[in-house]
């Protein structure tokens, strides 16, 4: 298994941080342009799924450039913020285990 953190520490190192958020921009643009593509037939999974390859690879990197437990910290409240608009608490899925 590759070592993602190690891979975008090399590539902020060696290519500096702010080309690597311009880089970020780059590929998110090229992930939306072939979702909008895919609305049409005029691309393939196969091509989506290396962009977003691309953005995940980019988004390690930014994760690190503006503060690993600062993002992990926001995604946690946004996943929870969701989870419960999607009905899913603890509460909820330990009830549904225990039924099953």
């Amino acid at each position: 298994m590759l070592d993602i953190e190690r891979i975008a520490l090399a590539a902020i190192d060696r290519w500096g941080i702010e080309h690597q958020k311009k880089k970020a921009v780059e590929e998110i643009g090229e992930l939306l342009t072939e979702m909008s593509r895919e609305q049409d037939s005029r691309t393939t999974k196969w091509l989506i799924a290396g962009e977003i390859a691309d953005v995940m690879i980019l988004m390690e990197q930014l994760r690190i450039i503006y503060g690993k437990s600062r993002i992990d910290s926001m995604l946690e409240i946004k996943a929870n913020r969701l989870a419960e608009r999607l009905g899913l608490t603890e509460e909820k899925e330990l009830t549904e285990e225990v039924e099953s």
